[in-house]
Protein backbone atom coordinates (compact mmCIF):
# COMPACT_ATOMS: atom_id res chain seq x y z
CA UNK A 1 0.00 0.00 0.00
CA UNK A 2 2.56 2.22 0.77
CA UNK A 3 4.47 1.75 -2.93
CA UNK A 4 0.85 2.71 -3.99
CA UNK A 5 0.87 5.93 -2.12
CA UNK A 6 -2.00 5.35 -0.77
CA UNK A 7 -2.65 7.99 2.27
CA UNK A 8 -1.38 7.06 5.43
CA UNK A 9 -4.80 7.54 6.68
CA UNK A 10 -6.15 4.47 4.96
CA UNK A 11 -3.06 2.23 5.84
CA UNK A 12 -3.78 2.62 9.49
CA UNK A 13 -7.26 2.02 8.66
CA UNK A 14 -6.44 -1.09 7.11
CA UNK A 15 -3.41 -1.94 10.11
CA UNK A 16 -6.55 -1.79 12.81
CA UNK A 17 -8.64 -3.67 10.93
CA UNK A 18 -6.19 -6.29 10.84
CA UNK A 19 -5.57 -6.32 14.78
CA UNK A 20 -9.25 -5.97 15.63
CA UNK A 21 -9.65 -9.30 13.42
CA UNK A 22 -6.55 -11.31 15.25
CA UNK A 23 -8.05 -10.10 18.30
CA UNK A 24 -11.36 -11.45 17.46
CA UNK A 25 -9.20 -14.85 16.36
CA UNK A 26 -7.89 -14.74 19.89
CA UNK A 27 -11.29 -14.04 21.63
CA UNK A 28 -12.58 -17.63 19.45
CA UNK A 29 -9.20 -19.70 20.39
CA UNK A 30 -10.06 -18.97 24.51
CA UNK A 31 -13.34 -19.35 24.23
CA UNK A 32 -12.31 -22.74 22.42
CA UNK A 33 -9.95 -23.64 25.13
CA UNK A 34 -12.10 -23.12 27.70
CA UNK A 35 -14.73 -25.26 26.13
CA UNK A 36 -12.75 -27.69 26.03
CA UNK A 37 -9.35 -28.15 27.14
CA UNK A 38 -10.54 -26.38 30.66
CA UNK A 39 -13.63 -28.70 30.74
CA UNK A 40 -11.87 -31.36 30.35
CA UNK A 41 -8.96 -31.06 32.54
CA UNK A 42 -11.17 -30.12 35.66
CA UNK A 43 -13.28 -33.31 35.05
CA UNK A 44 -10.63 -35.53 34.30
CA UNK A 45 -7.53 -33.79 34.79
CA UNK A 46 -5.57 -32.35 37.19
CA UNK A 47 -7.96 -29.20 38.48
CA UNK A 48 -4.69 -27.12 39.74
CA UNK A 49 -2.71 -27.81 36.78
CA UNK A 50 -5.81 -26.81 34.52
CA UNK A 51 -5.87 -23.56 36.25
CA UNK A 52 -2.62 -23.01 35.85
CA UNK A 53 -2.60 -23.27 32.26
CA UNK A 54 -5.70 -21.37 32.07
CA UNK A 55 -4.32 -17.99 34.04
CA UNK A 56 -1.46 -18.54 31.48
CA UNK A 57 -4.07 -18.70 28.55
CA UNK A 58 -5.48 -15.50 29.83
CA UNK A 59 -2.64 -13.25 30.29
CA UNK A 60 -1.09 -14.60 27.14
CA UNK A 61 -4.71 -13.12 25.40
CA UNK A 62 -4.76 -9.64 27.99
CA UNK A 63 -0.78 -8.93 26.18
CA UNK A 64 -1.90 -9.23 22.67
CA UNK A 65 -1.75 -5.60 21.35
Amino acid sequence: MVDEDVPCEDILAQINAVKSALHKVGQVVLEGHIQHCVRDGIEHGDADQTIVQFTKAVERFANMK
